[in-house]
């Protein structure tokens, strides 16, 4: 029933608008998306990043609208040292200045943490709806905790959702692109009694089959992605706020093929045909997949959250209560092939509750805040796969895990003026986690995996070892098949402390420095041996950073500037390991010391009436520090001491240009615009193998439109102009092959939009 009301009326598209913070504490209390009241924990933000001692950026609908940034992958277009991939098996993977977490998993808790208003996603797989209405995005750099939400230790993306209107207001819009995706937008927002307000938004993209087999022509790669949220907010009293927000998420898209680049020397050999395929770095568009399937998401995904806000004088009580379920079956073809040398299946269920109370008070020069929050998680993740055609002396393996995390923490945050131009900050925060997990790999059901491992086992300890078809093979120290149960508990403390100097008031200098942790993971990965599902432990970051921010020209020029080093300890990685039984797998690593320095800047002007210009530079140098034993992406054993990470490119550049003119009398415009993003070149995983470079690229995007009245606006544009050959990953998932994945080509589209 809660999804029929979600997603009734899904056909229509929306548009948001109005300022955000992050750490926002208060949800406008009335009036119109243009005047929203804010109030933020531990310091105030509003909605000017340039009075945070801290690398903040936020960016307002309008300008994710006018560079054409319609999901969540597309922030990575518009915010220096951010990156966003997708991993083999589909999940999202977002890194702020080289740090992240990229796996496999359902279960991979993220170092960068996602919010939607506060509410916190504890896994990536969950963002898919995030960009639905948005008032503003807000990307903080750097170790975060200390203020609200979760630890971590890359830094956090919150997604402020457009909030309901005191009038009426209705918005539509409708795009095509040259591959035939239709999405279609919309709200409707405006009061529903005295004190009570609603709105209602969701999107619907359908089509687009924009990868080609590069065998067959056949053509896939289509959107079907449902999304809804109905917002309701009651203001009973001038000084008490409380916000439902009710979202759901339903994605039924094809997952993307891959494109294979390099056969890697199977033994024994791989069928002909794939010695014959198509290979090499290629046209976006190309890739391959079997005929005997259809591999696509099937998830299903909703939330359920309620925000008071009580304000008594001087003082502030915020209560975000959260629950969210998602449950998932997608499928995939990861070869690049039309043989079954890796197809996956990745059934899972995530349910999660959480709880987090605030207090914030302001007592002339000195803020000061203490909250705590609670969280509660069961989670099972499997991994089906069918390899039947691949090196591996069997045909398929299934894994099966169940996890049941507890967390609570408690954090405060004081801020002091200690005078009119200098204020001193610090934060603490303490965190007690508890991790259980259980898992094991099974047969795939027709005794060839059983038979294999059965009989390793027995050569290896002398005694006869059974395991029926479809039975767990994963073999303990006893080389006996046993499920594995583990727990892992963890307390530990992260902290901030900074400053910051107004030299001038359209001048700030700051200087921070920050302590944070990103809990353990456990993996879901194919394996034989109990210890290939040891969790990676906890990784820790101690940040230091310096920056300056510039107002000038009447706030018509923003600029913001930082430096910063990153002393990392136990860097958690999607590694390999040796199975004995089949030879290198994926595990998770530990790096045990590395570091990251850096600097960057960006710029937000509008030197003449109509002229919008916004650029950014990030510098991000990271390096494995000492002797580092390990396997690479091959399964080789060497000393990857002095390596950069893994998809972490030096350089990132990006530019943006746009130009209105007003024509005639009614408030009609004319516009125009053009985006650059450039990346240079970064390796897809351990040991610097040539096959697996992601050679740099740089993207442009144009637009044109008109917007009459005020009211509709019709915009043209073309993504990718110079249709650039890319790929975001490649993956060593298979033993046998290397295949890429790539970037969107050169794509032409239109969009309509009414708003009253």
């Amino acid at each position: 029933m809660l999804g029929r009301i979600l997603f009734f009326g899904a056909g229509v598209a929306a548009c948001g608008s109005s300022g955000g913070a992050l750490a926002q504490d208060a949800i406008p209390a009335g009036g119109d998306e243009e005047t929203p009241a804010i109030v933020v924990t531990g310091s105030k933000l509003g909605s000017d990043p340039q009075r945070q001692a801290r690398s903040l950026q936020i960016l307002s609908s309008e300008d994710l609208a006018s560079r054409g940034i319609q999901d969540v992958a597309g922030l990575a277009k518009v915010v220096p040292g951010l990156t966003f991939t997708r991993s083999t098996y589909g999940v999202p993977v977002y890194s702020i200045r080289g740090i992240g977490y990229f796996d496999n998993s359902l279960t991979a808790p993220p170092a960068v943490a996602i919010y939607i208003d506060e509410a916190p996603l504890p896994y990536s797989a969950l963002s898919t709806g995030a960009a639905l209405d948005l008032a503003t995005v807000e990307v903080a750099k750097g170790p975060q905790g200390t203020l609200f939400g979760q630890n971590s230790t890359g830094g956090a993306i919150n997604f402020v959702s457009a909030k309901p209107t005191d009038r009426l207001s209705v918005g539509l819009s409708s795009d095509i692109d040259s591959f035939g995706q239709f999405t279609n937008e919309g709200f409707v927002s405006g009061p529903i009694a005295a004190n009570l307000k609603m709105r209602l938004s969701a999107s619907y993209e359908r089509g687009g089959d924009w990868q080609e087999s590069d065998r067959t022509g056949e053509k896939r790669g289509g959107k079907d992605l449902l999304i809804a949220r109905l917002l309701t907010q009651w203001n009973p009293a001038h000084n008490l706020d409380v916000l439902l927000n009710i979202n759901g998420w339903r994605d039924r898209s094809d997952t993307q093929a891959g494109q294979l680049v390099t056969l890697r020397g199977a033994s024994p050999p791989l069928p002909q045909g794939v010695q014959g395929h198509p290979a090499g770095v290629r046209s976006n568009r190309l890739a391959d997949w079997s005929d005997d399937g259809a591999f696509a998401r099937d998830a299903d995904y909703y939330q359920a959250y309620l925000r008071v806000f009580y304000r008594l004088e001087n003082l502030t009580l915020t209560s975000i209560t959260s629950w969210q379920d998602l449950s998932r079956d997608d499928t995939s073809d990861s070869d690049g092939t039309n043989f079954q040398l890796l197809q996956s299946r990745t059934p899972g269920r995530v349910s999660i509750f959480s709880q987090e109370l605030r207090a914030r008070l302001e007592q002339g020069p000195v803020k000061w805040m203490v909250g705590g929050n609670f969280q509660r998680e069961r989670v099972k993740d499997e991994l089906a796969l069918t390899i039947k055609d691949s090196s591996f002396p069997f045909d398929a393996i299934q894994t099966k895990t169940r996890h049941r995390n507890r967390s609570w923490a408690v954090f405060a945050n004081l801020e002091v003026d200690v005078t009119d131009r200098l204020t001193l900050e610090g934060g603490g925060r303490y965190t007690d986690e508890r991790r259980r997990f259980q898992g094991c790999s099974y047969d795939g059901g027709d005794g060839s995996l059983a038979a294999y491992v059965g009989r390793v086992a027995t050569t290896l300890s002398g005694t006869t070892v059974n395991i029926p078809a479809g039975g767990c093979v994963s073999l303990s120290d006893r080389l006996l098949p046993a499920v594995t149960h583990t727990e892992f508990s963890d307390r530990n403390w992260s902290w901030r402390a900074g400053l910051k100097w107004s030299l001038h008031p359209a001048i700030m200098l700051y200087a921070n420095v920050s302590r944070g942790q990103k809990s353990a993971a456990f993996p879901t990965v194919a394996g034989t041996v109990a210890s290939q599902f040891a969790p990676a432990k906890p990784e820790t970051v101690i940040a230091y950073e310096v920056g300056a921010k510039a107002t000038g020209l009447g706030g018509r020029v923003r600029i913001s500037a930082a430096a910063f080093h990153y002393d990392y300890r136990d860097k958690q990685v999607r590694g390999k390991t040796i199975d004995p039984n089949i030879g290198p797998v994926g595990a998770l690593v530990n790096i045990t010391r590395s570091s990251v320095w850096g600097g960057e800047v960006t710029v937000d002007a509008e030197p003449l009436k109509g002229v919008d210009l916004a650029a950014g530079m990030n510098l991000t140098s990271s390096s494995i520090l000492g002797p580092f034993l390990a396997y690479d992406a091959y399964g080789r054993r060497r000393d990857l001491g002095g390596e950069p990470f893994p998809l972490t490119p030096k350089w990132q550049l990006f530019g943006n240009v746009g130009y209105r003119r007003t024509v005639g009398s009614g408030g009609s415009e004319v516009f125009v615009g053009a985006s650059i993003k450039y990346q240079s070149g970064t390796n897809a995983d351990l040991g610097e193998i040539a096959a697996l470079y992601l050679n740099p690229y740089a993207i442009v995007d144009l637009r044109a439109g008109v917007t009459v009245n005020g009211s509709w606006t019709v915009q043209a544009y073309v993504t990718n102009v110079a249709d650039q050959k890319y790929g975001t990953f490649t993956s060593t998932v298979s033993p046998d092959v290397n295949v890429r994945f790539t970037g969107m080509p050169r794509t032409f589209g239109l969009r309509a939009s009414y708003r009253l």
